[in-house]
């Protein structure tokens, strides 16, 4: 566990202007320009399902989503990539 710890503070260091406060998921969650950029796509790709109780993981995914389709934060993929 401390190895992981580790491992994801001195991703951080190298990559903090990589690095995004997304105002839109809850938990003050901080996400790669790339993660950022593939979640939109993925917001736009997503199909809007009737989903059933059995399937809540992927109802909670898309309501997630939802928050991305929109976001102006990473306007441009060039420079997220």
């Amino acid at each position: 566990m401390a190895q992981a710890d580790l491992l994801i503070k001195e991703y951080y260091s190298l990559n903090q202007d990589k690095m995004i406060d997304c105002p839109f998921q809850p938990g003050n969650l901080k996400i790669s320009q790339k993660a950022c950029l593939k979640r939109r796509k993925a917001a736009h790709r997503r199909k809007v399902e009737n989903f059933r109780v059995e399937d809540l993981f992927n109802f909670f995914i898309s309501q997630g989503l939802s928050r991305c389709q929109e976001c102006p934060i990473v306007e441009n993929p060039v420079s997220a990539i």
